[in-house]
């Protein structure tokens, strides 16, 4: 099997942190093309994963032919410029979440890619995570019964973060960064669009620094998502339907938990159940926290995924217009909380 080659633009956390070392732990494909105008942190990145090919200009990876493909990982409010510049190119093009800022800006993508044949995915790693994959074959075998609401937190604390991520105009706070993972996942989850939203933010020295939104969605089902990047540190999804209720703790080996409709936590028979869970979980779970844990271990099962539908010519299960979807709640929501009330999605 041929390797196929890779070029980064961006050398911030997320690339240093997660798509890096992702890709370098996955077979037949290699990271020889990195870019960053930070000559200062190009260099690091490159060094510390020994990148032979450094660019501090975007167009000059863009022109190297031994790429095959490119990651977008600069902050959203360059997304549209440089992965238009690589669908030119002629590159398959992963795109970081959010897909871009306005609706215009995703429609230019998506009008340009249905003339290519290049594959274009969008990374929403949550959709690949071990336990969210198990939860939404729960939901296809109705396992919880007719859903009724779903609950979603994503809470972090960032202590120097990069000038962009403070502001809302270059796709930083939590709307853009954070609860754009959670309106995928709705949809993802619950296979239905999103309907209405009012949401409410706080801001302090950064824009929406801790946000909450509610919903509604097509299939009747009632959402929420609370979301802030000044706190601890937690990811999870809780399902209720009329049979049962689930529940996803993103950063436990064993954080999947199911409960029938007759089940109250905490007592005697839960917690016997989740403790032989938890011992049930822990030889695999041990293997999995050295390699990072289920977490990052998302972000190879994205890039695999993208990578097999690179080599078999088949359809990314996160598409652009996936990408505009999510955004389209982004947006209402930021609407929402600026006007005071609901905001429809049309």
């Amino acid at each position: 099997m041929s390797v196929l080659k890779v070029g980064l633009i961006g050398c911030g956390r997320v690339t240093a942190a997660r798509h890096l070392p992702a890709l370098q732990r996955l077979p037949n494909v290699k990271v020889v093309a990195l870019a960053d105008n930070d000559l200062v942190r190009l260099r690091q990145v490159a060094g510390q994963f020994h990148i032979r090919h450094c660019y501090t200009d975007v167009h000059a990876l863009l022109e190297n032919s031994a790429v095959d493909i490119v990651g977008v990982c600069v902050p959203a409010n360059f997304h549209v410029e440089v992965a238009l510049a690589a669908i030119a190119a002629g590159k398959h093009v992963f795109i970081e979440k959010p897909l871009t800022l306005t609706l215009e800006d995703a429609d230019r993508l998506i009008t340009c890619s249905q003339h290519v044949s290049s594959k274009i995915m969008v990374g929403f790693n949550f959709r690949w995570h071990r336990l969210i994959r198990k939860a939404r074959r729960l939901l296809q075998r109705e396992a919880v019964g007719e859903v009724e609401t779903i609950r979603t937190i994503l809470v972090s604390y960032h202590e120097a973060p990069p000038e962009w991520r403070k502001q809302r105009t270059l796709g930083g706070g939590a709307f853009f960064e954070q609860a754009v993972h959670l309106f995928d996942l709705w949809r993802f989850l619950l296979q239905s669009e999103v309907e209405e939203v009012f949401a409410t933010s706080r801001s302090g020295p950064w824009d929406d620094e801790t946000i909450a939104v509610s919903a509604r969605l097509t299939n009747g089902v009632l959402a929420t998502a609370l979301c802030s990047e000044r706190t601890g540190e937690n990811n999870e999804v809780e399902v209720y339907g009329r049979l049962g209720r689930f529940r996803v703790s993103c950063y436990r080996f064993d954080g999947l938990e199911y409960d029938s409709q007759t089940s109250v936590p905490g007592n005697g028979r839960a917690r016997v159940r989740e403790f032989l869970q938890t011992i049930k979980e822990l030889p695999r779970g041990l293997l999995q926290m050295r390699r990072g844990g289920d977490f990052l271990a998302s972000y190879d099962a994205e890039w695999n995924h993208f990578l097999n539908a690179i080599r078999h010519d088949t359809p990314v299960e996160c598409t652009l217009e996936d990408g505009r979807r999510a955004l389209q709640i982004v947006l209402a929501a930021i609407g929402s909380a600026t006007l005071g009330r609901p905001v429809p999605i049309t």
